[in-house]
């Protein structure tokens, strides 16, 4: 008698996480993390991360501008000592940090060489990179974590496309 073994290979679907957070000059402590409600927004960031790890979320996408996202991307990969979890960079642009500083600029640098994806979104700024990216970063979550301190600007405009795309979303602050 012949038998014949099939096998079928069953795509692992990760939930995914996003994040969406004002840039330092929206942020109450601007640039300055030693800050009591910067460290305290860290603190919070870094919970969501492992309870999200926790609950089946696999992979974390970030869109590496200044602030929240410095503080998320670095929070993902403190996570990543303890939890299998993958770190995914949208960048909305090549060259995206060439005018930061260089503090940032390493941060930066940093981020991109310790995740486990980066995927570049356009070949040059444009003036809708930046919306382009966050409706990437949407789409393909499950959940959104947002640090939200201001009226306007992405990190409203990523809350407001993502509550069209009835996303979950986890307010911080």
């Amino acid at each position: 008698m012949h038998i014949t073994v099939l096998y079928v290979i069953i795509p692992v679907v990760m939930k995914t996480c996003a994040f969406t957070g004002n840039r330092p000059d929206k942020l109450p402590w601007g640039y300055d993390e030693t800050d009591s409600r910067c460290l305290s927004a860290s603190e919070q960031i870094l919970g969501e991360i492992f309870r999200a790890a926790e609950e089946g979320f696999g992979r974390f996408v970030c869109g590496m501008a200044q602030g929240g996202d410095t503080m998320f991307a670095e929070a993902v990969l403190f996570a990543k000592k303890t939890h299998n979890i993958i770190l995914e960079c949208a960048v909305p642009f090549k060259n995206q940090c060439a005018h930061w500083n260089e503090l940032s600029v390493r941060r930066y640098n940093k981020i991109i060489a310790s995740a486990d994806e980066v995927n570049v979104l356009s070949d040059k700024y444009t003036p809708w990179c930046m919306h382009a990216r966050n409706r990437y970063m949407v789409d393909r979550a499950d959940r959104i974590i947002a640090l939200n301190y201001a009226d306007s600007g992405g990190t409203k405009y990523t809350l407001e496309y993502a509550l069209r795309k009835n996303k979950e979303i986890i307010c911080l602050v």
